[in-house]
């Protein structure tokens, strides 16, 4: 009897460790998948809220949130146009066209999350946007911009030689604005007329064992990643 009651003893104190690992490895599941969640939420948001408080400086600060975050996608586009020539209607149509950044995700996923026993985690994630960006670069975007370009120049030149002769500044900024109207048309109809895309990511956390809480401290593949149009 009572090598029956040691061996029941150590079973149930064997199964009481048992549960309470599997319990601490599940809280830190779900808090994992919490952090990845809300990291995510707020790159794809307008959000004021800290990315810092669920990433590193470095992931905050770096490629994957600038590539998916709308107010950064349209600070790079403007940034080569000279806002002193710019015209007031020339203003509203780069805001215009910058709006159609905002809600450029339009849903995520995050699975396949694994804890390992040093206090590091890993969580794949898929993304899809509403378009491809990267159409702004592509080779037909150039060719479509030159195009009309030189139809416009083709099409105007006697107005534009005589603004010339007339005020050369006014000119310049006349036909500056003219062909920012005409880059943005063509961006914007590319753009929306493009594929929505999938992006698959995986995010490396660790856990900060004095608050019990994770970060994101690196992101991979989200640019090798297979991309696919749904």
């Amino acid at each position: 009897m009572k090598i029956y009651n040691k061996v029941i003893s150590i079973f149930l104190a064997t199964s009481l460790t048992a549960l309470t690992l599997a319990g601490c490895g599940s809280q830190d599941k779900n808090q994992v998948e919490e952090t990845t969640n809300k990291f995510l939420s707020i790159v794809a948001s307008d959000s004021d809220e800290d990315l810092n408080t669920y990433a590193t400086t470095e992931v905050a600060g770096g490629d994957f949130v600038q590539f998916f975050d709308a107010d950064a996608l349209a600070d790079k586009f403007t940034a080569g146009f000279s806002y002193s020539e710019l015209s007031d209607e020339s203003i509203a149509e780069l805001d215009e066209f910058c709006s159609i950044f905002s809600d450029f995700i339009e849903s995520y996923s995050v699975s396949n999350i694994e804890v390992s026993k040093d206090g590091t985690a890993t969580a794949i994630a898929t993304i899809k946007t509403k378009f491809n960006v990267e159409v702004i670069q592509s080779d037909e975007s150039s060719t479509k911009i030159n195009e009309a370009i030189e139809s416009y120049n083709t099409d105007n030149a006697e107005e534009i030689k005589a603004l010339y002769a007339e005020d050369s500044e006014n000119a310049e900024k006349k036909v500056y604005n003219d062909m920012i109207a005409i880059i943005l048309e063509i961006y914007e109809e590319e753009l929306l007329s493009s594929d929505s895309m999938t992006y698959a990511i995986t995010l490396s956390l660790e856990k900060n064992t004095e608050t019990d809480t994770w970060y994101v401290t690196n992101i991979t593949n989200y640019d090798d990643a297979e991309a696919s149009s749904n």
